[in-house]
């Protein structure tokens, strides 16, 4: 397995068909089955593939630059969350919750584990933009238009963290607040 994972194809058919999945995920919700189900199904398969495909090991900055780093991606979803408003669910469903988290979690470890570290050899910048680009890209389908550049800046400030500290997990505890703070 070892010679397939580290062939460029295998890592792009990997990526490719990620996205794929999420761009598909409305249809595939929709398909007749249980949304629930499927979405658990969808989002836990997107969290393997991220979290067992090998990647380049990054340095992992110091404790306080994870913790500012983290401070900073919640702090700005906060103040958005405030003054961007918008309506919330009567009640939250432990449900929802669930899957709000499950989902935040399988994004960042498609995103900023797998797709930006596959992409650091290009580049700090381009490892960053790319995984920014597709998370926004992928959420149009759901959410519409509108969404791109909400997503694109998310994606932006996620990518930043998961450089600056050399972690996916970062981002994944900021997009875990981010999605709860939508539901409640």
């Amino acid at each position: 397995m070892n010679g397939v994972v580290n062939r460029p194809a295998a890592r792009v058919t990997v990526a490719v068909l990620g996205c794929a999945l999420l761009l598909a995920r409305r249809s595939i919700l929709r398909a007749g089955g249980d949304p629930v189900v499927e979405a658990a199904a969808l989002f836990t398969a997107l969290g393997v593939a991220g979290a067992v495909w090998p990647v380049p090991s990054s340095r992992r900055a110091a404790a306080r630059v994870c913790l500012s780093t983290l401070a900073i991606g919640i702090a700005a979803f906060a103040i958005g969350r405030l003054i961007g408003g918008g309506h919330r669910p009567v009640l939250p469903t432990a449900t929802m919750l669930l899957l709000n988290s499950l989902a935040a979690v399988s994004e960042e470890l498609f995103f900023r584990r797998l797709v930006q570290g596959l992409l650091t050899r290009r580049g700090v910048v381009i490892s960053a933009a790319g995984s920014a680009v597709l998370f926004a890209a992928v959420h149009v389908p759901i959410y519409g238009l509108w969404v791109l550049p909400v997503d694109l800046g998310a994606g932006a400030l996620l990518s930043w963290q998961r450089a600056a500290t050399g972690t996916w997990t970062v981002p994944a505890v900021t997009h875990l607040v981010a999605n709860l703070l939508v539901v409640i």
